[in-house]
């Protein structure tokens, strides 16, 4: 499609022949068809792609009910209305490593942050805030029920869309999947474009310029652009 365009703003109303821009924007646009096809990448390779469709979650963001910060994980009913109780510290809960058992009444797990919550526990006191003596824990009634938990799927449930179709992958989206476990992300094809130069006085960089030649310098600022724009390039030559 060839035109003849004039800026909106700078044209001249007695040049009838010329197009105005925003008429020719919208004829290109009539004129463009969205491209098609998708193909399956690695992770590493998604950068700057375009997502062909949605990505359902197939795991809960986080995994499993844990703690938010480093401190106790109690029960929520062991939490006094006043002055403060002495609980017994039966073991400690890691984040790679579980503790193994149901917490009873007047006891309580020393957790460290991302943990999963023991049995029994709903809530978790930072360290700082509690005083400790061997394995014993004091809690006094500052404290309220289900605090310091995160939720099972609270960031994102499982069967629910992480990223829509059409979503362009940048380093954060990438940082998403992978969190997701998925290793590989069904992504739009790239657009396809060739190019070439014409003109009997062009001559290729590195060759001799005789008189009324020039060198072809439009060739690599096209190529630049096209390759920052991250479509797949065809040079005719």
């Amino acid at each position: 499609m060839v035109m003849s365009i004039a800026q909106s703003g700078g044209c001249d109303p007695s040049q009838k022949s010329l197009l105005p821009l925003d008429e020719a924007r919208r004829r290109v646009r009539e004129a463009v068809a969205a491209v098609e096809g998708s193909e399956q990448v690695q992770l590493t390779q998604a950068l700057g792609r375009i997502l062909a469709g949605d990505v359902v979650s197939p795991i809960n963001v986080p995994g499993h009910t844990n703690s938010a910060l480093d401190g106790y994980a109690v029960r929520g009913d062991d939490i006094p209305d006043q002055e403060s109780v002495s609980l017994r510290v039966t073991g400690t809960a890691w984040a790679g490593r579980p503790h193994q058992g149901e917490v009873a009444r007047g006891e309580a797990v020393r957790i460290m942050t991302g943990a999963p919550m023991p049995q029994g526990t709903d809530t978790v006191v930072a360290q700082e805030l509690v005083e400790t003596l061997d394995d014993t824990v004091w809690l006094d009634a500052n404290h309220r029920a289900g605090q310091n938990v995160r939720a099972a799927g609270e960031d994102l449930a499982k069967g629910e869309v992480a990223l829509p179709a059409g979503k362009r992958l940048l380093p954060a989206e990438l940082g998403l999947l992978a969190s997701l476990g998925l290793d590989t992300i069904k992504v739009v094809r790239k657009l396809r474009v060739a190019f070439f130069s014409t003109g009997d006085e062009l001559r290729s960089a590195g060759e001799s310029v005789e008189d009324g030649s020039v060198y072809d310098s439009n060739r690599f600022t096209l190529m630049g652009m096209l390759t920052r724009l991250g479509v797949d390039i065809h040079v005719v030559h």
